[in-house]
């Protein structure tokens, strides 16, 4: 889909094509994933997957300022992660062919922490996770993409008596571990390993 605009951020007679493909971790192709590219907050083209996974579309270009080509990253409800592009000039080919992008299955957490003991105790406490999203800075300068891709994140916090309790959901990625690690008072830090297979995990935690 092409976008026009008389926006002064858009430079006039300049579009450009994108292009490629969307899988799964298998390598399936994935339909209907919506790809836009963006620049700030303007839209300069977006287009969906078909059957195939395939997606073609012509986008307008930035006068300045990154062009940033997100995959999935409008559908919350979606299954699968997200895949932005950052690119901060235009490809010497002067189009955007990206290949085979790879979205892996989200994996949601529901982490619960309950403090049943009538004792003053304090837990302090940490869960290392993987990130369901690739960002990725194309440098054509260097030719070498740079950026972070389904990496490992952390969240901590200490539990007293003024804040005994903790609810949240993590979102990760499906078939990757979770570690809880977790201290009561003066004991002995602890590692729990926690699998996450399925769309949506629960954990609970008694202390």
């Amino acid at each position: 889909m092409l976008l026009l605009s008389c926006d002064p951020e858009v430079k006039e007679n300049e579009r450009s094509l994108v292009k490629g493909t969307v899988l799964d971790f298998e390598g399936n192709p994935i339909a209907i994933v919506p790809v836009t590219t963006t620049t700030g907050k303007l839209l300069l083209g977006e287009d969906f997957t078909d059957r195939n996974g395939n997606f073609e579309f012509t986008s307008l270009e930035p006068k300045s300022g990154d062009l940033i080509i997100d995959v999935n990253a409008e559908d919350d409800n979606s299954p699968f992660g997200t895949y932005s592009i950052i690119y901060s000039q235009k490809p010497l080919q002067q189009n955007y062919n990206l290949s085979n992008i790879t979205l892996r299955k989200k994996a949601i957490l529901v982490f619960d922490i309950k403090k049943t003991s009538t004792e003053n105790s304090t837990l302090d406490w940490s869960l290392e996770y993987t990130e369901p999203f690739c960002e990725v800075y194309d440098d054509e300068e260097t030719n070498q993409s740079i950026g972070r891709c389904y990496e490992n994140t952390s969240f901590s916090e200490i539990l007293d008596a003024a804040n005994p309790d903790f609810e949240s959901e993590f979102a990760s990625v499906q078939n990757t571990t979770a570690q809880f690690t977790y201290q009561i008072n003066k004991e002995a830090p602890q590692t729990i390993s926690i699998e996450l297979t399925e769309a949506t995990n629960f954990y609970e935690f008694e202390y």
